[in-house]
């Protein structure tokens, strides 16, 4: 998949060409910009500025190039190794006789062979004449007018109106032929652009007639739309797309769907998508994400301060005498939308809603006339975003659950209860009988709402309330909002956090060619709310000042006036760059757009002029305006700047790809289109960039001459350059918020990109007109005791970016005034110096406390992380995750499933705080903590909690929402089996599988399936259990993983007899014809018992498994791998020799050493796992074959302190002064051992209490004996450490975890409350002591 790290927006047009865009390339290339991101390349409209009003999309536009030219382009750039990311439009076409589809079905009618192309007649009777609305008047007063003529030209005869000329069918033999008759003969009609307020045939992209949309979801318009883009992908041209206005396509997810299989998993792709305020993006779709105008707004609440918002409201309502809700003025404005200019478009929903029968004519009949027509116009108004998706009913829960909401907000108008209960009915219940033609057609009527949603949330708020709700216009953006004043910094990390986590490739944009206000607009306006109560006083002032020339003007305009001057004014002592026409040109623009002073259909000339007089007045230098206006104009542009370049570093370092519209290199003060897309001047900027590259400079020189913009664009090419080893951390690394200390903490943003042992640290000021009356000189900038705390937990180079200043830092802690000693921004590359020492501890998740009986996998999991860290630790050792059960004696070496999650460990209060569960009822449950667990009351306990919350989720739909559907879906390998197994076992009275009926024990696949139908929701809960655990575990691992902590997992070699992985996998072990042990795996007599130990589970069958290349393991150890950083393989000696006892035997005494797979296996796993996160468990009776197996595959074993002492105790393996590496992990004792203290009490002999003694050099005791054995561990060569929590504690053989060989008692163990600190010191102490920090 391509990487494009950074891209830059070209705008095409006749006056800027392939040809150019070839003269800028060594320019793009010298910056540093890696990806051309284009604006349509496809034959457009003759003249358009655009490109988005395409043709003919098999042709290159001719205005702007050759197919020839383009390839060459794109053969230069692939050797500069720059890529090319095309914007293609793939939801409507122009309306224009240039259209060659278009105008064969106007001249051919449903005969086209384009007829289905193009959304015509799509409710209403197909053989219509379409509309043709490009009249200035009626189609009669035209004619009389002798405005429209028959002409005769070389591709036949056409109708002229002006320079437009359409074409007629066969019917017209001449020009001879009465115009009337010649009209009436067409399968279209001419008429006046007016009547398409009222009615319209076909689909336009908003209400814009000249531009005609596709039906994109057939097949047939889908392969010739992208024949031409798909040989361009092919040929590699280009490398990446971005797919204009995807909500007004019928079905966006089925489309990237076919988008993505035409272009290929490598293409990056992304959508423009506007997202509403806490929409996600849906995560199903395959693209890489959206076009940036969610980052856009992000970033730009960021620098809004977040306290002003009261005083900007109450000032604007007594301007205005405005106080109503802005989601009040959103519904009115779409609705004057809806009514005045998309009247068509709702008739036409209420037609096809009839049309398709979805009501009954008696429910239709019940009606009051107009009330179910109002009532969907009524959903499309108070839809809160732009559409949902879904292209099948019924919806999904998350969709339903939107819709459900949907109708109660419509359901308040009471004269439209009946219409809308009736819309509810058919989209939402009828939907769940599964009559599939009926689900068709609601489908189809849903859709369709969909489409015309997204429009007039444009037309309403966009291009209505945006140019008229004026409280603080920095808002008033594409992807932002009007409601929008500020965000918190908690809120922004929060945001970044989701967006690497669900789209971090989407592009970073902060201007596009449809922004309302460029970049450093928005950036400057920022800083009025840094200073309300001055803004409000020169706004005061202003209009007393300006009172002569406003008479007649509407406060509400003139305080946008202001606000756009304050923003837009060119900087302090630059050329005006014809500053007030730019800004009457505009003015009459947003009058006309907010259509109360003035409208597009009928332009108020007068007011419009006295606007610009208005403006002209007070521009000029000499007015009362201008004086007061100069200095503040100056205060707020250098705190604009320090806004626009600390906007410019996020863009750069935030989940994202960092997005150049074509000029903002330099200041970019520009306004809505057209004035963004005039010429750029690259003369000037390459001639400041080979400046940049050759002179000795810096951002702190450059301050001085700051208003030229030369800063930003040596601050950008900073960015492209430096950050370019860090493109992969970039791209996938994760982003932590960063916590800020001292006097100027809240003025300051702080955060890490982290991957592994590199990071880069980036800082930036915020409010900082709070702190100051003027901008002071950059060295008088102080900011005191305030530093930035890094997650960093060891020594570590630095490199500051801004400087290329590096050291060597021990302290965790960066001070802000030394960062920001040449210049107030902060990017620091960190790379931590690897220390491979480590310590960690070994706690099972059962023994954390919980007030629910057992321990889990919520806050206390958090919590035990947490004290890891105080501890300076770096692992926490864990036993099994799978189920337990009683049959197994609970233990987590025997597990009924090699895969699943062991539910018991779900956590009872995540599921209250996610809304599973009510508090009263989990209030009922929570008991003391005691210090053992009695899993017979807890599994009962836990599984009717699980039950409680699992109907819950069935009442709301939720398990069927999307992230649920899609566990089910990727984990059916052993999801479904493991499923079928646990409710098969209950059915079946609880024995073991081989026990169950004949047809369920050998998987027969017509009952199996009968079952499945029978017991759905049984399976469902299973699996949705499932869910929730993994989902739990994720949260702990991605906690664990931002603090530094590696989770260490246990993988047992065997699996429980009596379980999903034997029962759906009997081939692969040792089991006869009716699934009956052969062979029993054990291991010989030992240390732990003199009789061996008989397990009870089945062997492996090795040469079936060799055979498929070890299959199941590889899914069994990558689903472990996802739990875990590190991977202990129990009972490691059985890959080389295991032992095999025969069925029947009562002890292990006789069974036999059989081979085990050996380097074979490990051959095969080292390809999965290059790195071989492994530890090989070489305890016991170990043979040398075992040890040279290990070393083969570079595997570390372990080491136990309590072996060491023997009468061997010079000889031994397991005493410090033997270990021959570091290549290890060294344990007091492990999970299978007593603890220290109980082993020193009840195992230790006089033997090995004398040598320990003696090695010691000190008089151990019970007392101490945990201590004395931990520094031993801590003070030895292994490289990690790993002590058993009870030893941390001290506790003696009553806290012991596992007894090997005996049934009883095994496992209970349990904290009653986290360490505290003093527990955390001595951890420290032994960690900076020994060096495993």
């Amino acid at each position: 998949m391509l990487n494009p790290i950074s891209t830059y927006r070209i705008q095409f047009h006749k006056g800027f060409t392939f040809k150019d865009l070839d003269q800028i390339i060594p320019y793009l290339k010298n910056i540093g910009i890696t990806t051309i991101y284009a604006s349509p390349v496809l034959e457009a409209v003759p003249g358009s500025m655009h490109g988005y009003d395409t043709v003919n999309p098999g042709r290159i536009n001719p205005e702007i190039g050759t197919l020839e030219e383009l390839k060459e382009i794109s053969g230069k750039l692939r050797e500069l190794d720059m890529q090319w990311v095309q914007d293609i439009v793939p939801n409507h076409m122009a309306f224009d006789p240039h259209n060659p589809w278009l105008m064969d079905v106007l001249k051919n009618g449903r005969a086209s062979a384009y007829a289905g192309f193009f959304d015509i007649n799509w409710s209403g009777d197909e053989n219509l004449p379409l509309m043709v609305p490009f009249l200035g008047s009626s189609l009669e007063e035209t004619i009389a007018a002798g405005e429209l003529k028959l002409v005769k030209r070389n591709d036949g005869i056409k109708l002229q109106y002006f320079e437009t000329e359409w074409p007629v069918n066969d019917k017209v033999k001449d020009t001879g032929m009465p115009l009337q008759e010649a009209v009436r003969a067409q399968y279209y009609r001419l008429c006046s652009w007016k009547e398409t307020d009222e009615q319209i045939n076909y689909r336009r992209f908003f209400t814009v007639n000249s531009l005609i949309c596709l039906n994109m979801q057939y097949e047939e318009t889908f392969t010739a739309y992208h024949q031409l883009i798909k040989t361009l992908l092919d040929e590699g041209v280009f490398q990446g797309l971005r797919v204009d206005h995807i909500d007004g396509l019928y079905d966006p997810e089925g489309y990237v769907e076919r988008l993505r299989a035409l272009a290929g998993e490598d293409i990056y792709i992304v959508v423009e998508k506007i997202l509403g305020e806490g929409e996600w993006f849906p995560g199903k779709w395959p693209v890489q994400g959206t076009t940036g105008y969610d980052f856009l707004a992000q970033v730009n609440n960021l620098f809004t301060a977040k306290d002003a918002k009261k005083k900007f409201t109450k000032f604007y309502e007594s301007l205005t005498g405005e106080n109503k809700s802005i989601l009040r003025l959103i519904r009115q404005k779409k609705a004057g939308i809806l009514g005045d200019h998309m009247a068509g478009e709702l008739d036409n929903l209420y037609q096809l809603f009839t049309g398709l029968q979805l009501a009954t004519a008696e429910e239709l009949n019940t009606l009051k006339a107009g009330t179910l027509k109002d009532a969907i116009g009524q959903l499309l108004i108070c839809c809160p975003v732009y559409r949902f998706y879904d292209s099948e009913l019924p919806l999904s829960y998350l969709y339903a659950e939107e819709m459900e909401h949907l109708f109660k907000e419509v359901n308040v108008v009471k004269t439209l209860q009946d219409a809308v209960s009736l819309l509810r009915t058919v989209l939402l219940e009828r939907p769940l009988a599964g009559d599939a033609a009926y689900n068709s057609g609601a489908a189809q009527f849903y859709l369709r709402c969909m489409q015309f949603s997204g429009p007039l949330m444009a037309k309403g708020v966009e291009d209505t309330l945006m140019y008229t709700y004026n409280r603080f216009v920095g808002h008033n953006e594409v992807g932002d909002a009007p409601s929008a004043f500020g965000i918190n910094k908690e809120d922004f990390h929060e945001l970044m956090q989701n967006r690497e986590l669900a789209l971090p490739a989407s592009m970073n944009g902060t201007s596009t060619h449809d922004t309302k206000r460029g970049e450093d607009v928005r950036a400057r306006l920022n800083v009025l709310t840094d200073l309300p109560d001055e803004w409000i006083i020169k706004v005061k002032d202003w209009r007393k000042f300006n009172k002569e020339f406003a008479s007649g003007l509407d406060p509400n305009d003139e305080y946008f006036i202001y606000q756009t001057i304050a923003g837009s004014y060119p900087m302090p002592g630059m050329p005006e760059d014809n500053y007030t026409e730019r800004l009457q040109a505009y003015l009459e623009k947003a009058l006309r757009e907010g259509k109360i002073n003035s409208n597009w259909t009928e332009p108020d000339a007068d007011y419009e002029r006295l606007v610009k007089n208005f403006v002209l007045e007070i521009l000029s230098q000499s007015s009362p305006f201008w004086k007061s206006f100069a200095p503040f104009h100056r205060k707020i542009s250098d705190f604009g700047i320090l806004n626009s370049l600390s906007q410019l570093l996020l863009k750069f370092t935030c989940p994202g790809v960092p997005d150049t519209y074509q000029g903002t290199e330099l200041w970019d003060l520009s306004l809505v289109d057209p004035d963004n897309r005039r010429p750029v001047d690259y003369g000037q900027r390459s001639q400041w960039l080979e400046d940049i590259r050759n002179g000795n400079t810096s951002l702190k020189k450059l301050w001085k001459e700051r208003f030229n913009g030369k800063i930003k664009l040596y601050l950008l090419h900073v960015l492209l350059q430096k950050l370019k080893p860090y493109a992969g951390l970039l791209a996938s690394g994760d982003y932590i918020s960063l916590e800020v200390k001292g006097e100027f903490a809240d003025n300051l943003l702080a955060f890490a990109r982290q991957e592994e042992n590199k990071w880069l640290v980036v800082v930036v000021p915020l409010f900082l007109a709070q702190l100051h009356e003027e901008m002071p000189d950059l060295e008088k900038l102080n900011w005191g005791n305030t530093h930035i705390k890094l997650p960093v937990r060891s020594s570590f180079h630095w490199n500051n970016l801004m400087n290329d200043d590096t050291g060597i830092s021990s302290g965790p802690v960066l001070s802000v005034t030394e960062l920001f000693d040449d210049f107030p921004l902060g990017l620091v590359s960190l790379e931590q110096i690897e220390n491979r020492r480590g310590a960690g501890v070994l706690l099972h998740v059962t023994s954390l406390p919980s007030a629910f009986g057992i321990g889990d996998i919520g806050i206390e999991a958090w919590n035990f992380i947490d004290f890891l860290v105080k501890s300076e630790q770096k692992y926490w050792q864990l036993l099994p995750l799978n189920p337990i059960g009683t049959d197994q004696g609970f233990s987590p070496y025997s597990s009924v499933s090699a895969m699943a999650g062991n539910t018991m460990l779900i956590s009872i209060e995540q599921l209250y705080m996610t809304g599973f569960l009510e508090e009263r009822y989990v209030n009922k449950f929570r008991s003391a903590v005691k210090d053992e667990i009695d899993f017979e009351k807890i599994a009962g306990l836990k599984d009717r909690m699980l039950l409680k919350a699992f109907l819950f989720g069935v009442d709301t739909d939720q398990p069927g929402d999307t992230s649920y559907s899609e566990f089910c879906e990727r984990e059916k390998n052993w999801l479904d089996d493991f499923a079928l197994y646990s409710v098969l076992k209950e059915n079946q009275g609880g024995v073991a599988w081989v026990d169950w009926y004949p047809a369920y024990r050998d998987r027969d696949p017509v009952k199996l399936r009968q079952f499945a139908a029978d017991y759905r929701q049984e399976l469902e809960f299973v699996k949705w259990k499932q869910f929730i655990f993994f989902v739990q575990w994720a949260d702990v691992k991605a906690y664990a993983k931002d603090n530094g902590i590696k989770l260490y997992g246990d993988l047992p070699f065997y699996v429980g007899y009596d379980s999903a992985d034997v029962w759906s996998n009997r081939e692969l072990f040792g089991l006869d014809a009716e699934g009956r042990m052969t062979g029993i795996a054990g291991v010989p007599p030992d240390y732990f018992n003199a009789d061996g130990q008989l397990w009870g589970m089945p062997v492996y069958d090795w040469e079936k498994m060799k055979a498929d290349g070890y299959q199941w393991w590889l899914r069994r150890i990558h689903k472990n791998m996802e739990l875990y950083d590190l991977l202990r393989l129990d009972h490691f000696r059985a890959f080389s020799d295991y032992w095999e006892i025969p069925a029947g035997e009562s002890t292990a005494v006789n069974g036999i050493w059989k081979p085990g797979p050996r380097a074979d296996f490990f051959t095969v796993l080292e390809r999965e796992f290059p790195d071989m996160p492994f530890v090989a468990e070489d305890l016991g009776e170990i043979n040398e074959a075992v040890y040279e197996l290990r070393d083969e595959f570079k595997l570390p074993g372990m080491k136990v302190l309590q072996f060491a002492f023997g009468e061997d105790m010079g000889l031994t393996d397991h005493i410090p002064h033997n270990f021959k590496s570091d290549d290890f992990i060294v344990y007091t004792g492990t999970h299978d051992n007593n603890t220290t203290r109980g082993w020193y009490e009840m195992e230790a002999g006089k033997i090995v209490r004398k040598n320990l003694d003696k090695y010691t050099g000190t008089g151990v005791d019970s007392k101490n004996v945990h201590t004395v054995l931990a520094r031993l561990a801590y003070a030895s060569v292994a490289k990690v450490v790993i002590l058993p929590m009870q030893d941390i504690l001290g506790l003696d053989g009553k806290s012991r975890m596992n007894k090997p060989a005996s049934p009883d008692g095994n496992w209970k163990w349990r904290m009653k409350e986290q360490p505290g600190k003093s527990v955390e010191k001595m951890l420290r102490s032994l960690v900076r002591t020994y060096g495993r920090s």
